[in-house]
């Protein structure tokens, strides 16, 4: 990458080929999507991209990081909620909030095929094992002292909300079968049983 890959034009131009690899993965699988797919979908030629990912797995590395800056932001959100109120109450209002998002088929689907290529890539296994950590841990130190108990609880939580995803995947209709109220008394359930 040159130097000028920060600029506002070079991280539009980013996040451009991120949008457009996001889009092939989803639709033919990450082994089918070539850079040269991938830069037609982005409208731009296969050395331009080069210019801003050497290798398909650099694109892999910057959607794995945009899906944890959103998160980040969703637990900015439940620590700021939860100086009003209790950290549970926010937790479980933030899974009610954010079903929509775990149970939607495109943002399922690209999430099960980056999961699918981990299990054969373990550079792209390991980027999603420490995001998830991290994540992870955010929610677990939330919760207060990190405990068997406290991280036993947010993996439960974690697995429930990643099954919605899979859930979309398997039954297209899954989100008009979850109640979004029911779904946040069993996140408080889990949280607190």
């Amino acid at each position: 990458m040159s130097e000028n890959s920060e600029t506002p034009t070079a991280k539009r131009r980013k996040a451009q080929v991120v949008s457009a690899a996001a889009e092939c993965f989803r639709r033919d699988g990450f082994h089918r999507s070539s850079m040269s797919r991938i830069s037609a979908a982005a409208g731009m030629s296969s050395g331009h991209i080069y210019h801003y990912f050497a290798r398909k797995e650099d694109i892999v590395e910057a959607l794995v990081a945009q899906e944890e800056s959103e998160l980040a932001l969703l637990v900015h959100d439940v620590e700021r909620a939860a100086e009003h109120s209790d950290v549970v109450s926010a937790i479980s209002d933030l899974a009610e909030r954010t079903a929509e998002r775990y149970m939607d088929r495109e943002h399922a689907g690209l999430a099960m095929e980056i999961l699918a290529e981990s299990v054969r890539n373990p550079e792209i296994s390991k980027l999603i094992a420490e995001s998830d950590t991290d994540v992870r841990r955010s929610f677990e130190t939330l919760l207060g002292e990190r405990t068997p108990e406290s991280v036993s609880r947010c993996a439960l939580v974690a697995s429930l909300l990643d099954g919605l995803s899979v859930r979309s995947i398997r039954h297209p209709g899954v989100a008009a079968d979850i109640d979004r109220v029911m779904l946040a008394k069993v996140v408080r359930f889990m949280l607190t049983a």
